[in-house]
């Protein structure tokens, strides 16, 4: 069975739900991903391979680019015409040369390529929603047209969030099934050393990993730092544009390491480290709403309990996990975790139910019973 990937993020982009899901299907598929150019990234415009995944890069319409030019040709109706025809020739031209089966099974997470799956003689066609891609700040006003091409030709939807399925089924008549996020539950429960340059800092530690993006709440993070008393509040991860000025004035005052990205392989290290886990998001944004993100399960992997912004798929289960609104709650709820003794196996056993492998035999199951029942190209026909 040929699944055919059309990504909107490459594959060697962090380590992504999409490789987590997609590396563990069973050995009888054949997985080709398909992922958008990025300026200065190391493209892979010819096919490799890892693991039964090849991957490749495909000339997809991309908005928000750092090219003037590109952005002038792109905001017009004709200009985005052009590169999607671009993009559908050179699709073509890369499956026919990878020997992919004329009726694929298609999984798609990128809206702006609706040319290409109009041409796909695909047998089923999914949407991955993970993201919603109206989340982003440069998201270009045509993106809405974009959407809904996309969303009339697929067969059926995966939701990263019981947020986003009801968001979703008052979109579409097609089936959507809660897929959930996960972790890679072996990597964060093996116990890790203490990198070294956590130990110097003073306990406790109460850490976030991942993007600082424009999610997060800054009066939060403060409320934090001002609850530890002696303590430190370690940020880990990549820097973002529209958070760095945010970030280097919280820097600055006492209590506060913002450590910077670490490798994948080292984060059950760092997470380990700490005492408690946080995701200080702004509550109200109808984007964090719709988010089940997967540091929640990583911190419940390595032991730690969590407070976080409230996870519709979640249920809080104090002191282990704990949900937050305010930096009042916040607080409070970093003070009641940290009080906390033992618990470490419970949080472990909650993760474990979200591990990648699991979700990945779920994701395969529902394809196949969708193709077994006649869902897909035979369906689409009679619309």
């Amino acid at each position: 069975m040929d699944l055919v990937v059309l990504s909107e993020v490459r594959w060697g982009y962090f380590r992504t739900r999409k490789q987590f899901l997609l590396s563990r299907f069973p050995e009888r598929w054949r997985i080709f991903f398909a992922q958008p150019p990025a300026a200065g990234a190391d493209d892979p415009w010819e096919p490799r391979r890892e693991g039964r995944v090849t991957y490749f890069t495909i000339p997809f319409l991309k908005p928000g680019t750092t090219s003037a030019v590109y952005e002038a040709v792109t905001a017009t109706a004709p200009g985005r015409a052009m590169v999607e025809r671009v993009a559908e020739m050179a699709l073509a031209k890369r499956l026919r040369e990878l020997g992919v089966e004329k009726e694929p099974v298609a999984l798609v997470s990128n809206i702006y390529c609706p040319g290409c799956l109009s041409r796909l003689d695909a047998k089923l066609l999914c949407y991955d929603f993970n993201d919603s891609p109206f989340q982003f700040s440069r998201t270009p006003g045509w993106a809405r047209g974009y959407w809904q091409r996309t969303l009339s030709q697929v067969d059926a939807l995966f939701a990263v969030s019981e947020y986003y399925r009801r968001e979703l089924v008052r979109e579409t008549d097609r089936p959507v099934t809660l897929l959930g996020n996960g972790v890679e539950w072996d990597h964060f429960a093996a116990p890790r050393p203490e990198p070294a340059d956590l130990a110097a800092l003073p306990r406790p530690r109460v850490g976030y990993v991942g993007l600082l993006s424009h999610f997060l709440d800054f009066e939060m993070l403060e409320a934090i730092r001002a609850e530890l008393r002696g303590g430190t509040l370690v940020l880990i991860g990549p820097g973002s544009p529209a958070t760095d000025a945010a970030v280097g004035e919280l820097a600055r005052q006492p209590g506060v390491a913002v450590l910077g990205p670490r490798p994948y392989a080292e984060l059950p290290a760092y997470l380990q480290a700490l005492d408690l886990g946080v995701i200080p998001f702004r509550a109200k944004d109808p984007y964090v709403q719709g988010i089940n993100p997967n540091k929640v399960y990583q911190y419940l992997a390595c032991g730690l309990p969590v407070v976080t912004t409230p996870v519709l798929d979640l249920a809080p289960s104090p002191p282990h996990l704990q949900f937050a609104v305010d930096p009042a709650t916040m607080a409070s709820s970093v003070a009641a975790g940290l009080a906390a003794s033992g618990g470490q196996e419970i949080r472990r056993g909650m993760a474990r139910e979200h591990d990648w492998s699991r979700l990945a035999a779920r994701m395969v199951e529902t394809i196949e019973g969708q193709l077994a029942a006649g869902i897909g190209r035979h369906h689409r026909s009679t619309r």
